[in-house]
């Protein structure tokens, strides 16, 4: 029984760290059904978005991390892939730019984007990884 107790304790300490975590992260990032709802925090376009994050990442992710941003740009890329589309908005970089990924669309089936084509888009702003990362977004 004494060699179970710092198991038991250590896998309680574990468990109840991944709920607070969990509660913590999801009351950061709006609700998903929501975010079409709410107001736009920021309008910026592609490029700009692109570039206050790789001038300053830090402080772009103050600005804009989970935040209702909406963003216009020239489509460079269309991928679907299970269901969802993601499209790469153009920045000053030739190989990484805004992605945006939209939101599943009810009937299954999404709307058709072509190279070159300006749009614009309601996302949540998720962070930067080679392409900044936007999630649940709709065409604005």
């Amino acid at each position: 029984m004494k060699k179970l107790l710092p198991i038991l304790l250590l896998l309680t300490v574990v468990i109840l760290l991944f709920l607070f975590l969990r509660r913590n992260r999801s009351s950061e990032t709006p609700n998903p059904t929501m975010v079409w709802e709410q107001e736009t925090e920021v309008q910026i376009k592609a490029v700009d978005l692109f570039n206050a994050f790789i001038h300053d990442e830090a402080g772009a992710n103050e600005q804009y991390l989970n935040k209702v941003v909406e963003v216009e740009g020239v489509v460079t890329t269309v991928r679907k892939e299970q269901g969802i589309t993601s499209i790469l908005l153009r920045s000053k970089d030739p190989a990484y730019g805004v992605r945006c990924r939209l939101d599943r669309q009810p009937n299954g089936e999404s709307p058709e984007y072509e190279i070159g084509q300006n749009v614009r888009f309601k996302c949540i702003c998720n962070g930067y990884v080679q392409d900044v990362e936007l999630m649940q977004c709709k065409e604005k």
